[in-house]
């Protein structure tokens, strides 16, 4: 049990967020400031996420923003110059944070994610923006936000099976399109509303004239159809509606389908490739990549007409309605409320197909080579020569995203460990690269206490138990086929502190409504190991009555604001305050952000005033 006055506030600082949307570079000033504040207000440990800090850090897209004028960025990427002469000005950013912490009486903790080395943000292939700040190719573009060491040894990422992807796939022809509804209720889709685009370059597409037999008939489903969040769309067996474009001969590396509808309710909406399946001209199925409006960075400027498009993003599941209007208008640019995924809905009308897959993830390095783990333990050295008082890893990250993450991971360190006659094929390669990434904890554990310091881990409670409970949304975030081994982390003694991050799943379930979370807590509490709660500031309008709540509870030892952004900002003077830098011209987006913070700079700060009426 804790002792209640012993309980800690600490945050997380996600420096890349601030730095995009500082009204100016961000300097040493800024940093002092920032922790001053944050020490006032009784935060006693900072975790800072590190990004390459100790190498000069990654390739940025410095001055991507001023490309296209006319479409601004929204407020929480506009800056990537600014972001750029952030990290020049400030050397080692860790560093820098690491002594203003010091000066102001916190521990600072570096925050860790080894699987984080390249950003999935991709840049269309034809686009000046490739040509300019792609680092690393990708089906579709080139990466551009990415860690030196990938760039260089692009092959030690996660590899993609490559057995089920036929010979010439490259240079075959497409020869059909099957379009798949989600049931079979009626549409307004005829052959007459239909569009085909395509380009070779994913860049400007021009509609196609190419002639197509039609044929709309109602067929069973041949399997079960699940959208991102998990949700059955379609059961095997039931009917669903099918229109068959066939006669095709088409020999572009992309192709788009639409309709010309510019108003009215769309009707026939289904999930990446039940939408669109694609045939060549014998009849075989052409395995590809999808897009589905669902870019996650840039997406301003994601237009098939006068840009280009980003295909297997991660979030292709998302349920996608073909026959919306496919460009802004004055109706359409009127942004909702979105579903819970995203923080606006786009209409996308259209679905996109990219033939071949991608041969590896977007930036992750497969942890079971050895140059990766050798590369890995530098980085941590980088960390602890900053002078952290302790480093805090956490395995999720945005470097994984694909639409199939349950395809990789077959690299071929992996596949020589496993029997030739297994027959567990997939189990075989989860537990052998589990097995690696534990060993390389223990190497971690090793290195950080040699030097002193503290070791804690991140137990992500919606992704560490069995493959069949997983968050089916958070599948994005995580390398596939792996075991994350925690309770042997624990057991053999690697972890000092464990943070408990309940992020896709009910804040409710670490009271006793999940049992995953519960055994957590309850082996942690068993071994002494402090346990503290990671909660997210935005979306979370009850935060000073969780901050409470987990006090009263007695089993957990600190509360983490996550992250700084949400709740405070630099101005161009130095200081760094509980406000949110207002754009000159904001765009809807960023309106919706603004009331946000000021919602979230409230919440904590009724935290922060409750906080330090506690004895201490």
């Amino acid at each position: 049990m804790t002792n209640a006055n012993e309980f800690a506030l600490e945050t997380f600082v996600d420096f890349p967020d601030d730095a995009l949307t500082a009204p100016t570079p961000i300097g040493v000033s800024h940093i002092d400031s920032l922790m001053s504040m944050l020490s006032q207000n009784g935060v006693r440990r900072v975790h800072w996420g590190y990004y390459g800090d100790g190498h000069g850090g990654y390739h940025i897209p410095a001055g991507i923003e001023r490309l296209h004028p006319e479409t601004p960025l929204d407020v929480d990427q506009n800056q990537w110059e600014n972001y750029a002469l952030t990290c020049e000005r400030l050397g080692n950013p860790l560093r820098v944070a690491v002594e203003a912490a010091h000066r102001h009486g916190m521990e600072i903790y570096a925050y860790y994610k080894p699987y984080e080395t390249g950003i999935s943000a991709v840049l269309p292939e034809g686009s000046p923006e490739a040509q300019r700040w792609g680092n690393v190719s990708h089906v579709g573009g080139r990466l551009a936000w990415i860690d030196p060491f990938v760039v260089n040894n692009p092959e030690l990422r996660i590899r993609r099976r490559t057995d089920d992807l036929p010979a010439g796939l490259e240079t075959a022809r497409i020869g059909k399109i099957v379009l798949t509804k989600s049931d079979a209720a009626p549409t307004r889709i005829t052959a007459e509303h239909l569009q085909i685009w395509s380009s070779d370059r994913n860049y400007n597409y021009r509609m196609s004239d190419a002639r197509f037999g039609f044929d709309e008939r109602v067929v069973a489903s041949d399997r079960d159809v699940t959208d991102i969040y998990g949700n059955l769309i379609t059961r095997q067996g039931d009917p669903v509606r099918q229109l068959t474009l066939s006669g095709l001969d088409l020999p572009d590396r992309y192709v788009l389908v639409t309709t010309d509808f510019a108003e009215g309710t769309g009707d026939f909406a289904n999930t990446w490739d039940r939408l669109m399946t694609v045939f060549d001209t014998n009849g075989e199925p052409m395995p590809g990549v999808y897009a589905t409006g669902t870019q996650i960075w840039f997406p301003q400027w994601e237009n098939f007409r006068t840009g280009g498009l980003t295909f297997d993003t991660g979030r292709g599941p998302e349920l996608t309605t073909l026959d919306l209007p496919n460009q802004q208008s004055p109706e359409t640019s009127k942004r909702q409320s979105s579903r819970n995924y995203y923080l606006f809905e786009k209409p996308a009308g259209f679905i996109a197909y990219a033939r071949g897959v991608n041969e590896y993830m977007p930036g992750a390095l497969c942890e079971t080579e050895p140059r990766v783990q050798d590369y890995w333990l530098s980085c941590l050295g980088e960390m602890l020569d900053a002078g952290v008082d302790g480093v805090d890893f956490r395995v999720e990250n945005h470097s994984t995203h694909t639409d199939s993450p349950n395809d990789y991971g077959f690299n071929q360190v992996v596949l020589d460990r496993i029997p030739v006659s297994s027959k567990a094929f997939k189990a075989d390669i989860a537990r052998v690269r589990g097995d690696a990434y534990t060993e390389f904890l223990r190497s971690a554990s090793r290195m950080i206490r040699e030097r002193g310091r503290r070791m804690r881990v991140n137990l992500n409670v919606a992704w560490f138990r069995a493959p069949e409970e997983r968050i089916h949304a958070r599948r994005l975030a995580f390398p596939g086929l792996i075991d994350f081994q925690w309770r042997r982390w624990i057991e053999e003694g690697l972890v000092d502190d464990a943070t408990l991050r309940v992020y896709a799943k009910p804040f409710d379930s670490i009271f006793g409504e999940d049992p995953v979370a519960q055994e957590m807590i309850s082996i942690c509490n068993d071994r002494n190991i402090p346990v503290h709660v990671n909660r997210y500031v935005h979306g979370s309008p009850n935060l000073l009555d969780e901050y409470q709540r987990v006090i009263r509870d007695g089993r957990f030892s600190g509360f983490v604001l996550y992250e700084v952004w949400s709740y405070a900002h630099p101005d161009v003077d130095g200081r760094w305050a509980m406000a949110f830098h207002r754009q000159e011209n904001p765009t809807d987006t960023d309106r919706h952000l603004h009331d946000l913070h000021e919602r979230c700079v409230e919440s904590v700060r009724s935290v922060f005033e409750v906080h330090a009426k506690r004895p201490h």
